[in-house]
C-alpha cells in the first residue's frame, strides 16, 4: 500500500465498486456503504503505518477511531455472527505476515520474485477482503470467479507495487525500508557505489536500466491480471482500472525514456567545443562582482549559450510530429538574457551594439516562416503555436538594440492578429497567436494542443512582458488595448499583494513583470504598487534574500530587489541593501550564482539555467 494518503489513487475510496459487475445481485447501496467503511479501514491502516514508521504517536487515536467506525459499519452489513468475520480475521493475519516479511526482507541478501509478490499480496490483503465481501454478500456459488478475482487482484498488487517502489524509491532508501527497485539496484552496485547519496543512487536506478525493467515487470503483472478477467467478457470496472494502471506507467516508462534523452542532450551540450565569437568588452568594470559575472557568461556564450538551452522530451507518443523527441531551445531565454546585458551596459558603458547585432540577427532567424510569421518558444515543434512571451521579449529586444525597423517588418502582423483576435472582455490577452477565423490544418491542431496540453490564458505574467513591450513601442493605436490590459492586471493581483505566474516558479517574476508594467502609471495604480512592495517586504527571508519556497535563492533575490527598485528605492534600502548584501555573499568562485527552477512549461521537466540567474543578479547590482 501507498505509504500517505496524499498518494492513494482514487478508487481506492470505492474499491468493492470495481469488482460489482461480476455481482450484479449485491445493490448499489450496499456496495458504497460498504466501500466507505474500506475507505475508513483504509486510513486506519495509513495512520498505524505512520506510528510505526515515523514513531508518530499523536496518530494512535486515528487508528482507533477509523478501525472503530469501519468495524461498525461492517457489523451493520453482515451482523456480528457472520462467516464473513472468519474472511476478516483471516486477511488480518495475512497483513500481519505482510508487516513481519518486509522487515525480514529488509535484513535479507536474497530475496525471489515469487516471495516479493507475495510480499505485495499480504500487503495489499484489505483490497482482498472487498473481493471477499462481495462474494459473500452475492451469495453466490460461483467460486471459480471468486478465485478467478483474487488471481487477478494478486497480479495487480504485484504490478502496483512495483510502480509504486520505483516511484518511492528516494522515500524507502532513506527510511530503510525494503523496496523492490532499491534492492534491484543495489545488488548490481559494489560497496563504493552503495554509498553514494539517494540522489545519485535514484539517477542510477535509470542510467543502469533497472527502473525500466521494473516499470515493464510492472505492466507485464496488470496484463497477466487483465488477460484474468478477460475471459468472462464482463464489462467492469475492475478492467478498466487496470487497463488504466497499464497506461500510466507506459506514460511513465516514456518519460523515463525521454530523461536519459534530455541526460545524453545535456552531455553533449556542456562538451560543445569554444569558438571565437567576439564577446564584449567589460575589463575596465571596477566591480569585481560584476566582472566576475561576466566572464561567466562568456564562456557560455563561446559555446554557443549551450547551458542556455532549455531541453526537453517531447515525442511522437505524446502526439508531436518531429524528427527527433529532443528538442532544444534557447529563443526566449537569449532575448531575456539579452535584456539583462543592456542594462548591465547602459550602468557600466559598455558597447555591446556588435554583440546585440548579432544576437538580433540569430532570433531573426529562429522566426516562424509561416503565416503568423512570430516566435515559438520551441521553433521547431508546429504543434506549439508561437506566443506573446516570446513577441513580448523580442520587441524589447529589438527596441534596446536600436532595430525598430524589425519590428515593423516582423512583429506588426502577429501583434495585430493578437489584438483583433485574442482579447478577452476582461482585458486579458491569451497567450497562443492564432487567427479565429479561416484556420490552417496546423493552426487548428495548434488550438486543440493549447485547450488540451497548455492552456490557453490568459497567463497574467504573459501579458504583462507583452503589454511592457507594447507600452515602449509609444504607438497610440494600442492604448486602448493597453488600458483594458492594466485593469485586468490589477483585478488579477492576489489579495496579498503578489502576482501568481502561470509558466513560473515562485511568486516574484510575475510580481516584477507586472510591477514593472505599472511603474510606467505609477500615478493610477498606487494601491496596487504598494500592496506589491508591502508584500515584498514582509516576505524578505532573515539573510536578506527572497526564495520560491522558504529558502532565498539567487534567482529570486534578484526579481524581488528588481521591483523595490523600480520605485523609490531609499524608501526600501534597509531591504535592498540586505538583498545586495545576499547576492554578493553568495557568488560562486568562477563567477556565477547557483540556479534554481525558473520556467514550467511541464512540471515533469523544470528549466534553470545559471547563465540566467548570474545575468539577472548582475541586472539587479547594476540598476
Amino acid at each position: 500500500m501507498p505509504q500517505s494518503i496524499g498518494k492513494s489513487p482514487e478508487f481506492y475510496e470505492y474499491y468493492p465498486e470495481l469488482f460489482s459487475s461480476f455481482y450484479k445481485n449485491v445493490d448499489s447501496k450496499t456496495v458504497k456503504e460498504l466501500s466507505l467503511a474500506g475507505y475508513l479501514y483504509y486510513q486506519s491502516v495509513l495512520s498505524a503505518d505512520s506510528v510505526i514508521d515515523n514513531n508518530d504517536n499523536s496518530k494512535i487515536f486515528h487508528v482507533l477511531s477509523y478501525q472503530e467506525e469501519a468495524i461498525k459499519r461492517l457489523t451493520y452489513l453482515f451482523g456480528k455472527d457472520s462467516q464473513f468475520w472468519d474472511y476478516w480475521n483471516a486477511r488480518k493475519k495475512e497483513y500481519q505476515q505482510a508487516v513481519i516479511l518486509e522487515k525480514k526482507f529488509s535484513k535479507k541478501d536474497s530475496v525471489s520474485f515469487n516471495q516479493y509478490k507475495d510480499l505485495a499480496d499480504y500487503k495489499s490483503t484489505f483490497g482482498k477482503v472487498a473481493i471477499d465481501s462481495m462474494h459473500f454478500l452475492s451469495d453466490s456459488e460461483n467460486n471459480e470467479l471468486y478465485q478467478a478475482l483474487l488471481k487477478s487482484h494478486y497480479y495487480f498488487s504485484a504490478g502496483f507495487q512495483l510502480y509504486d517502489d520505483v516511484k518511492d524509491f528516494y522515500e524507502d532508501i532513506q527510511k530503510g525500508q525494503f523496496n523492490w527497485a532499491v534492492y534491484q539496484l543495489y545488488s548490481s552496485l559494489n560497496e563504493n557505489e552503495k554509498k553514494l547519496p539517494p540522489q545519485i543512487l535514484s539517477k542510477l536506478l535509470f542510467i543502469r536500466g533497472i527502473g525500466q525493467k521494473i516499470l515493464q515487470l510492472s505492466i507485464q503483472q496488470f496484463r497477466k491480471a487483465k488477460e484474468i478477467v478477460k475471459e468472462y467478457r464482463i464489462n467492469s470496472l475492475w478492467e478498466k482500472t487496470i487497463q488504466e494502471m497499464e497506461d500510466t506507467i507506459s506514460g511513465y516508462l516514456d518519460e523515463t525514456h525521454g530523461y536519459l534523452l534530455i541526460l545524453e542532450k545535456t552531455i553533449e551540450l556542456e562538451n560543445t567545443p569554444e569558438n571565437k565569437n567576439t564577446f564584449f568588452s567589460y575589463s575596465h568594470i571596477k566591480e569585481e562582482t560584476i566582472r566576475k559575472g561576466l566572464s561567466f557568461i562568456e564562456k557560455d556564450y563561446r559555446k554557443n549559450y549551450a547551458e542556455l538551452q532549455h531541453i526537453m522530451y517531447l515525442s511522437r507518443k505524446q502526439g508531436f510530429s518531429v524528427s527527433s523527441p529532443i528538442q532544444a531551445s534557447d529563443v526566449f531565454q537569449r532575448a531575456l538574457l539579452n535584456d539583462c546585458l543592456f542594462h548591465i551596459a547602459e550602468k557600466h558603458k559598455l558597447d555591446i551594439s556588435g554583440y546585440l547585432e548579432k544576437e538580433v540577427e540569430y532570433l531573426v532567424g529562429k522566426r516562424r516562416k509561416d503565416i503568423v510569421g512570430a516566435w515559438s518558444y520551441y521553433p521547431e515543434i508546429k504543434e506549439i503555436a508561437s506566443d506573446i512571451d516570446d513577441l513580448g521579449q523580442i520587441i524589447q529586444l529589438f527596441i534596446h538594440s536600436g532595430r525598430t525597423d524589425l519590428i515593423k517588418k516582423y512583429c506588426k502582423k502577429p501583434i495585430d492578429i493578437v489584438l483583433q483576435n485574442r482579447v478577452k472582455p476582461n482585458g486579458g490577452i491569451e497567450t497562443w497567436i492564432i487567427p479565429k477565423d479561416k484556420q490552417t490544418k496546423i493552426q487548428q491542431k495548434q488550438e486543440l494542443y493549447n485547450q488540451t496540453k497548455w492552456g490557453t490564458g490568459p497567463d497574467v505574467e504573459v501579458v504583462a512582458n507583452f503589454i511592457y513591450a507594447l507600452t515602449l513601442l509609444r504607438d497610440s493605436q494600442n492604448d486602448n488595448y493597453i488600458s483594458h490590459a492594466l485593469n485586468y492586471m490589477v483585478k488579477e493581483q492576489q489579495e496579498k499583494g503578489c502576482w501568481i505566474a502561470r509558466w513560473y516558479y515562485g511568486n516574484y517574476y510575475g510580481t516584477y513583470v507586472a510591477l514593472r508594467l505599472l511603474s510606467h502609471y505609477q500615478n493610477d495604480f498606487t494601491k496596487s504598487i504598494k500592496s506589491a512592495l508591502s508584500f515584498i517586504i514582509q516576505n524578505q527571508n532573515k539573510d536578506g534574500g527572497w526564495g520560491k519556497d522558504t529558502d532565498s535563492d539567487a534567482l529570486n533575490t534578484a526579481l524581488a530587489l528588481l521591483s523595490l527598485k523600480l520605485f523609490n528605492k531609499k524608501e526600501h534600502s534597509r531591504a535592498i541593501i540586505a538583498g545586495e548584501r545576499y547576492l554578493i555573499h553568495f557568488q560562486n568562485a568562477s563567477g556565477e550564482w547557483d540556479s534554481t527552477d525558473f520556467i514550467k512549461p511541464k512540471a515533469s521537466q523544470p528549466y534553470k539555467s545559471t547563465v540566467l540567474t548570474t545575468a539577472f543578479v548582475l541586472k539587479v547590482l547594476s540598476v
